[in-house]
């Protein structure tokens, strides 16, 4: 996980939820019972499918769990289920489902340049896109499709060189404008050591690779600059020596557009924020969410924008506390029913959210289901049978997901380990839900409480 994450170690009793599960499954008590003939049929209840068996022994911190047969939406178990807690970056999964159903998966992030009100000034103005690139056209950026600054720079001099008024003044100033988001950059609950580690930048309308020093490393530092960094990369692609203006401004109504690029569609932004749990990206996205719900355009907008979406969706908002898009905040609460409820839905693809589902982590496969030896050593037979979204925090680990069996019907389900003790392992924790993960993925829709 990042390094954002303090890392802890996992008790001996977390050992032994995953024996537990271990032993169940050695014993042959987990098989899968399930008739091929007949893989619509509800699965029967069988022996040490129960919830109360699977559990037995866990000691992985407190356990959260919600199970739902995707099929028929009939809640299969629960435990703590309607307890609000911290979610980790399986919060990224709200954040895009409301972005894809919000925002529209086909929708493109748009920077653009305005002409200012003097001749020579030009005005740059940032559209919540985190992935246009300073990175020469032809480069690639970690962000898939990025826009380039070289691109948007041709395209201005080319339409001022096209208007007769200004095709012989020369571009002296850089006005910059980020408007579009509002407050502070930066959450307080945050630890300081995210930016300088990688995981995610200061949230502004207008930056350049997410405000890496490196554009091509997924995990390079952070600055706390953003928007100038961006600005100090384009000014000097028009041309002679041109300044850039300090002043942050917000352009005129009716200032001439002179040039835009656009950011891959919001699809695809959300698949790579899923996959490979970007920050930045959950941020800015469920920022132009809030934007575009009307409820604000700070950290606090996100409550009632991302908030919105799941009642649209008919997701319960109960208990539901976002302080912010990523799940960085331990400030945020949400309950397993809700997360596993909207779960449902992604497997479906209901609503317009195959984008989500195609996003989600396989098991032993990509992303962070992938990730440090996950399900491709122990646990290894639900390699690609699960997909989903890894979280973590300083005592937190989770995951919620959806589990093919080789039979019967589809598990949607939600685990989180919250309050894991100071001092544990983060690979014995990881392994203590994933190792949960798989007998529920072996029990399918035939689990019992």
């Amino acid at each position: 996980m990042k390094t954002k994450r303090s890392r802890r170690r996992v008790a001996a009793a977390a050992v032994t939820a995953t024996a537990v599960v271990a032993a169940g499954l050695a014993s042959g008590l987990l098989k899968n019972p399930f008739d091929p003939a007949d893989a619509s049929a509800i699965p029967s209840v069988r022996p040490g499918c129960s919830v109360a068996q699977l559990t037995r022994g866990w000691s992985a911190g407190t356990l959260h769990l919600a199970v739902r047969d995707v099929d028929t939406d009939r809640s299969l178990a629960g435990i703590r289920a309607d307890e609000p807690a911290a979610t980790g970056s399986t919060m990224k999964v709200l954040t895009m489902a409301a972005a894809v159903t919000t925002l529209g998966a086909d929708t493109r992030l748009t920077t653009r340049v305005l002409q200012g009100a003097d001749p020579g000034a030009v005005i740059l103005v940032g559209g919540g896109d985190p992935t246009l690139s300073r990175l020469p056209s032809g480069q690639s950026s970690v962000y898939p499709q990025a826009p380039h600054l070289d691109a948007l720079a041709a395209e201005t001099l080319a339409a001022r060189q096209a208007d007769p008024r200004l095709a012989d003044v020369p571009i002296t100033t850089l006005e910059v404008d980020s408007s579009l988001f509002g407050g502070p950059a930066w959450l307080p609950t945050w630890s300081d050591s995210a930016r300088t580690t990688g995981s995610v930048s200061n949230i502004t309308a207008l930056m350049v690779d997410g405000d890496r020093d490196d554009p091509t490393n997924e995990y390079s530092k952070r600055g706390d600059a953003a928007v100038m960094r961006a600005a100090d990369a384009f000014a000097p692609l028009l041309g002679g020596s041109v300044r850039v203006d300090p002043a942050l401004v917000t352009a005129p109504a009716g200032a001439t557009k002179l040039a835009s690029v656009e950011s891959a569609p919001v699809a695809e932004l959300a698949r790579y924020t899923l996959t490979h749990s970007d920050d930045t990206l959950a941020e800015t996205l469920g920022r132009l969410v809030a934007v575009n719900a009307g409820t604000g355009s700070t950290f606090d907008g996100i409550q009632g924008g991302t908030g919105g979406s799941l009642d649209r969706l008919g997701v319960s908002a109960d208990g539901l506390r976002l302080a912010d898009a990523s799940g960085l905040s331990s400030d945020d609460a949400v309950t397993a029913t809700a997360m596993t409820r909207l779960m449902v839905q992604v497997a479906r693809r209901d609503h317009g959210l195959g984008p989500v589902d195609d996003g989600l982590s396989v098991a032993g496969r990509t992303g962070t289901l992938a990730e440090n030896g996950r399900f491709q050593t122990s646990n290894r037979e639900a390699a690609g049978r699960i997909r989903g979204k890894t979280g973590t925090l300083d005592d937190m680990y989770g995951l919620t997901a959806i589990a093919d069996p080789r039979a019967g019907h589809r598990v949607a389900f939600t685990i989180w380990a919250e309050r894991v003790p100071a001092g544990t392992d983060p690979a014995t924790a990881r392994q203590a839900v994933d190792g949960l993960a798989t007998a529920l993925y072996r029990c399918g829709a035939g689990l019992t409480p």
